[in-house]
């Protein structure tokens, strides 16, 4: 209320049941001040005396501020928002006189339903239910139908990739600002973030995920066939003003990030994460704490609307393994984990140097050495797993900015959904909106490849039913793969290649009737773990294979996939085999013999 010149307020600590009808009453008293009622009972009040200043001539609006304002709960003010109230509103009054206190619950009586509200939390969308074929697929996923409307896009603005045999899903959306999440068979979403950078003159960072409209982010599908899926990311990392960062003044290209996710029917994937960049060897300014730093990895779970973290997350919230097989979890229910000064100072010597006042938000995970393989324990039949190479890797616990009245983990709903609303960090109150849950930073690890114009990042993450410790064979067969030789008329071996998870072969001759014999030279080392062959300049027939002496049809076992291109046609052979001893694998023309 408008008193005297001043703004009055009374605020109750009364909190609302979500989707149910309320009834509210706010009475003023020049007298006595304000009085506040939730269904028919007191619920709150503010004594002083003072004449209200009433505005005759403005228009009244209900449900929406009549001019921008900035957020309550927000950790930077960054730009004020006409902000709308999400339910419905119904039986409005205002009143010309004071209402006696038996006025609200006679009229609260007088007017409750008698059925339930017509009100659910929208499902965050990310097609249909249970598994489907394998592949990757243009759709237009809907959320809320207010949400919905404003966007300018066809039938074709997201994407969703599919699995025959696990209801799992890998979403690009633009709810997320197409950020890739991975969504577990209950609807829990999970993402590994994005490149994150900033510098001094920004006064938030710079990452997609400020881009609501999605103005500076698309997904396209580069591949889709029985053997594997590749959908290609690309972004800029925008301020919440849109503003690119590391901008060369000379041609005016900012940062720009392609990311390239290869996926597989188990579906194992690897993160290819290329960055452009003017200045990709920057050092954080001295005194400037965390700014210029750049950051590829955050775990970050996506709370569903009418869900808390705890929903979703076991307390037991990390898992942390190396590749000798050991780990450790970690803990959320007494504190956040980790240790803000017991780590080796030669891994971390790799990191961007970090402020004292910044210590408090991060605490190293040092348990066990050279902890690689990173898994969130979802509430969920799957749970989101990240292997990246051990060598300089230094992860933390996001153990800033939580509120533990509210949840013991860090709580935000500044994204996803929020398109109207500029923000980089706005708290959680309640779980009416979608929101989401930072975990962890990969903060280094060794890069794929480092050139004059950017780097080269890579991770392989997935979704899986096994525990940190038991995907160790996966993690040693991606990042210590078994040596290959082959042997055929018109066929080289060009070597493994991570950034595919693909043993790599040129053809020279596609038209040839030659016979290609692989072997892999597994061990418990260098395991074979669904082992991946690419052929390229193969051509269009259909390979006949056999392993270890035996045919194998193809099938759910031995996926076959084209890649038909301008120039030539590659084949994609996916094999569903585990195996610690050498294996022998055989490609033969569609017209040729299947032996041994």
């Amino acid at each position: 209320m408008a008193v005297d010149g001043r703004w009055r307020e009374s605020r109750s600590t009364a909190k609302l049941p979500l989707y149910a009808w309320n009834h509210i009453v706010g009475t003023f008293d020049p007298a006595f001040g304000i009085k506040l009622y939730l269904n028919g009972k007191p619920a709150g009040e503010t004594k002083f005396a003072g004449t209200p200043r009433f505005a005759p001539d403005a228009d009244v609006w209900v449900g929406r501020n009549q001019t921008a304002l900035g957020l309550s709960e927000e950790i930077r003010i960054v730009a004020p928002v006409a902000f709308s109230f999400d339910g419905i509103i119904d039986e409005v009054r205002i009143y010309d006189r004071v209402l006696a206190a038996a006025e609200p619950a006679a009229a609260y009586s007088a007017r409750v339903p008698s059925g339930p509200a017509p009100l659910r939390p929208p499902l965050l969308p990310s097609g249909p239910k249970g598994p489907g074929r394998f592949g990757a697929y243009y759709t237009r996923l809907r959320y809320a139908e207010e949400w919905e409307n404003p966007w300018r896009v066809g039938d074709s603005a997201d994407v969703v990739v599919r699995f025959d045999e696990t209801p799992n899903r890998l979403v690009f959306w633009r709810g997320t600002s197409y950020i890739p999440a991975w969504v577990t068979e209950n609807g829990i979403w999970y993402t590994n973030e994005f490149y994150e950078t900033q510098i001094p003159a920004m006064e938030t960072s710079a990452e997609p995920m400020a881009d609501k409209q999605a103005r500076f982010s698309h997904a396209r599908i580069l591949e889709s066939n029985e053997a594997r899926v590749v959908v290609l990311w690309r972004y800029a990392p925008v301020s919440v003003n849109y503003d690119l960062v590391y901008v060369d003044p000379l041609t005016g290209w900012g940062d720009w990030v392609e990311e390239t996710y290869t996926v597989y029917p188990d579906g194992t994937c690897v993160r290819k994460i290329r960055v452009w960049s003017s200045d990709p060897k920057v050092k954080p300014a001295e005194g400037k704490g965390l700014e210029n730093f750049r950051q590829y990895h955050e775990a970050i779970i996506i709370n569903p609307p009418g869900t808390r973290p705890e929903d979703n997350i076991n307390a037991e919230a990390l898992t942390l393994a190396n590749m000798k097989g050991e780990s450790r979890t970690y803990s959320w229910a007494l504190e956040a984990p980790g240790y803000e000064a017991d780590y080796d100072p030669e891994t971390l010597g790799v990191l961007h140097r970090i402020s004292d006042q910044d210590t408090a938000a991060h605490k190293w995970l040092t348990r066990p050495r050279g902890g690689n393989i990173l898994r969130v324990n979802l509430k969920a039949r799957f749970s989101p797993y990240v292997i990246v190479d051990p060598r300089n890797v230094a992860i933390d616990c996001y153990a800033g900015e939580i509120i533990r009245e509210r949840s013991i983990f860090p709580w935000w709903n500044h994204w996803p959904v929020s398109q109207q609303i500029r923000s980089n960090g706005r708290w959680a109150v309640a779980p009416d909106r979608v929101s989401h849950s930072s975990l962890a930073h990969i903060q280094s690890w060794r890069p794929y490849e480092e050139t004059d114009d950017g780097v080269t990042m890579l991770m392989l993450n997935g979704l899986t039913e096994k525990q940190a410790a038991d995907l160790l064979p996966l993690a040693k067969s991606w990042l210590s793969p078994a040596p290959f030789r082959i042997s055929g008329a018109g066929f080289t071996a060009a070597g493994y290649d991570p950034t595919q998870r693909a043993y790599v072969v040129n053809r020279s001759c596609p038209n040839a009737s030659s016979v290609l014999s692989v072997e892999l030279g597994a061990s418990a080392e260098s395991p074979a773990v669904n082992p991946v062959l690419l052929i390229r300049g193969w051509g269009s027939a259909a390979p006949r294979v056999g392993i270890d002496g035996r045919p194998a049809p193809l099938g759910p076992d031995v996926r076959a996939g084209f890649i038909h291109g301008l120039e030539s046609d590659d084949l994609v052979l996916w094999i569903r085999k585990e195996s610690k001893t050498p294996v022998r694998i055989v490609l033969f023309p569609t017209d040729g013999p299947v032996g041994k």
